[in-house]
């Protein structure tokens, strides 16, 4: 059996309503049987047996719901063990994008863009809109080549971080002016460390996004990354970030071509509860045959933001 099969029939079935079947055909059922009450006449007991055949259809249908989810369950795991070879190669995904050259790297991000769906595209940023003020810190993680970067320059100040000097000092070259490079503050990280975001202000951050840089990161990494943002994020401070959806048969196709790493939105959201963060929204989008899909969560440290600056600082010299 194939894994990519087995997801695809998981999602045929997942939303199959037998809640709703259930309350369907008993409302009709009851329906029936308040009509043919409607009169005193009976014959053989018949209404009674009707009654009792009602019962039994309740009792049938109990039972499919039963099977159904012990269908489903016992299909989750045959998933579950198909599944871990795709961890091993995730593993070896991950190595030969870290040891690939930051040229190749970035070339292969234009060329694999992850928002290249419009409506997509419009839906992550407009929500980033929603987060950004010039109240709050904001950070993203591993810029590419700054189509999401233009919608945060309001955040003050901005944190700019990248795991590579180099594509950090062409990025700055290529999308900062002079002011802009003056008023941003660049790190680099290290997958490598317990605590990848450790130079970054303790709980200070509002808001962090990052587009297609976790869909490159084992599970074990990206936890490392997320609890090292928890400590970072103040309360009230949302991430969202992308990831790859395997989940999704496109998904699965992305790591048999060697490009992506495998994970799940079970996963993902399972560990930022384990972590701390509150699960705001989950938004998976145009899987189908003429696009690769792309998913991202959005969470939240718990709490409310504050804040006592009043907004963007502006300052002039006078002459003495």
């Amino acid at each position: 059996m194939q894994l990519k099969n087995l997801v695809k029939y998981k999602n045929l079935i997942k939303d199959l309503d037998d809640e709703g079947l259930k309350k369907h055909i008993n409302s009709k059922l009851s329906a029936l049987l308040s009509d043919i009450k409607l009169h005193e006449f009976d014959s053989d007991n018949l209404k009674e047996k009707m009654q009792g055949n009602h019962l039994k259809v309740l009792e049938n249908l109990e039972d499919l719901s039963d099977n159904l989810n012990k269908f489903r369950t016992d299909l989750q795991n045959t998933i579950e063990t198909l599944e871990q070879p795709y961890y091993q190669k995730s593993e070896i995904i991950y190595k030969e994008n870290q040891l690939m050259h930051p040229e190749i790297r970035r070339s292969r991000l234009r060329a694999n863009n992850l928002i290249n769906n419009d409506e997509s595209r419009q839906l992550l940023v407009d929500t980033v809109d929603t987060y950004i003020s010039s109240q709050y810190p904001t950070l993203q993680l591993s810029p590419g080549y700054g189509d999401v970067t233009k919608h945060i320059l309001a955040g003050t100040p901005l944190y700019i971080v990248d795991d590579d000097q180099i594509m950090l000092e062409q990025f700055q070259g290529e999308f900062f002016n002079d002011t802009m490079i003056r008023r941003t503050n660049f790190y680099v990280m290290n997958d490598k460390d317990d605590d990848p975001l450790l130079g970054l202000p303790k709980e200070q951050i509002g808001f962090c996004v990052i587009i297609d840089y976790f869909n490159f990161k084992t599970v074990d990494i990206i936890r490392k990354y997320l609890q090292s943002l928890y400590n970072i994020m103040r309360a009230g401070g949302v991430v969202i970030f992308t990831f790859n959806n395997c989940d999704y048969p496109k998904g699965i196709d992305k790591v048999d071509e060697m490009y992506y790493c495998y994970t799940t939105e079970s996963e993902m959201q399972t560990m930022c509860k384990e972590l701390g963060f509150k699960i705001i929204k989950l938004v998976a989008r145009d899987y189908d045959e003429r696009n690769n899909g792309i998913s991202w969560l959005e969470i939240k440290k718990p709490g409310e933001l504050s804040t006592i600056r009043a907004g963007q600082g502006l300052a002039q010299i006078m002459d003495l």
